[in-house]
C-alpha cells in the first residue's frame, strides 16, 4: 500500500509506516498542529473496497476530532475499543474515517511533560483492542517523532539563519531601522532583508509574519 507524503519527509514516513506494521491497523496517520487544527504530514490511507489503495492528499488540514482534542488535552493517549460493534465499512468521505470506524487509538506527539505537537492516529474497521503493549509502544513512537513535527511545520523553514532572525524581529514589531540597529545593518540592506522574507514566506504585510509564527506548532491550541 502506497505511503503518501511530500519527498522530503519520506523516509521518516517510510520508517514510520515499518514499525506501525508491528500494531494491528488499516489506517495510520500523523499529524501537526496549527492553530488549532491538524496538518496531515503523512499517512497510510484506507483503500477503497475492491481497489489497490489510491492515495490522499497530504500537508491538508482537517478538523480535531472530540477523541483527538481529549488526547491533546489531557496528554495522554486515548484508545476506542468497538468490540460490540460490527466491522465498519467504508465511509462515504473518506475524511470521516475517525467517526465510523470502531477501533482508534490516539498517541499524543511530545516530549516528556512537554506541550503535545501532533497527533498519531492508527485505526482498524474491524472490532478490536489495543491491549497496554500495544498502546506503550505506539506513544513510544510519537515522542520520537516530536523534533520531525516541528521541523516539518515551522513556518520559517526555508528561511536562511538570518532571515530568519530578521522574521522573528518583525514579529515583535520592529521597525526597518530597528532591525538594521539590532543586527547592525545599513538599514536598506535591512529593508530589502525583510521585503525577502515576507516574499518568501508568500505575505503582503510585517503584521502577518506574526501571525504566522503565533499558529506555529508548539503554540496555543484550542482545548
Amino acid at each position: 500500500m502506497p505511503v503518501q507524503t511530500r519527498p522530503r519527509t519520506r523516509d521518516t514516513v517510510r520508517r514510520l509506516e515499518a514499525a506501525l506494521a508491528l500494531v494491528r491497523q488499516e489506517r495510520w496517520m500523523l499529524t501537526g498542529l496549527r492553530g488549532g487544527r491538524m496538518v496531515v504530514l503523512g499517512e497510510r490511507p484506507s483503500p477503497p473496497e475492491g481497489s489497490g489503495g489510491a492515495g490522499a492528499k497530504t500537508q491538508r488540514v482537517c478538523e480535531l476530532s472530540p477523541l483527538g482534542r481529549r488526547s491533546l488535552y489531557e496528554r495522554r493517549p486515548v484508545a476506542v475499543s468497538g468490540l460490540t460493534l460490527e466491522a465498519a465499512p467504508p465511509p462515504a468521505d473518506d475524511e470521516e474515517w475517525e467517526s465510523s470506524w470502531p477501533t482508534l487509538l490516539y498517541a499524543p506527539v511530545a516530549e516528556v511533560q512537554e506541550r503535545p505537537v501532533g497527533l498519531l492516529i492508527l485505526g482498524s474497521r474491524r472490532p478490536s483492542w489495543y491491549d497496554d503493549d500495544d498502546i506503550s509502544y505506539v506513544c513510544a513512537l510519537a515522542a520520537t517523532l516530536t523534533t520531525f513535527v516541528l521541523a516539518a511545520l515551522d513556518p520559517l523553514r526555508g528561511l536562511s539563519r538570518a532571515e530568519r532572525m530578521v522574521a522573528y524581529l518583525v514579529a515583535e514589531g520592529l521597525s526597518g531601522g530597528e532591525v538594521a540597529r539590532a543586527l547592525k545593518l545599513e538599514r536598506p540592506e535591512a529593508i530589502q532583508v525583510i521585503q525577502n522574507v515576507l516574499k518568501k514566506l508568500k505575505l503582503r504585510s510585517r503584521t502577518q509574519v506574526a501571525e504566522l509564527l503565533e499558529s506555529a506548532p508548539g503554540r496555543q491550541w484550542s482545548a
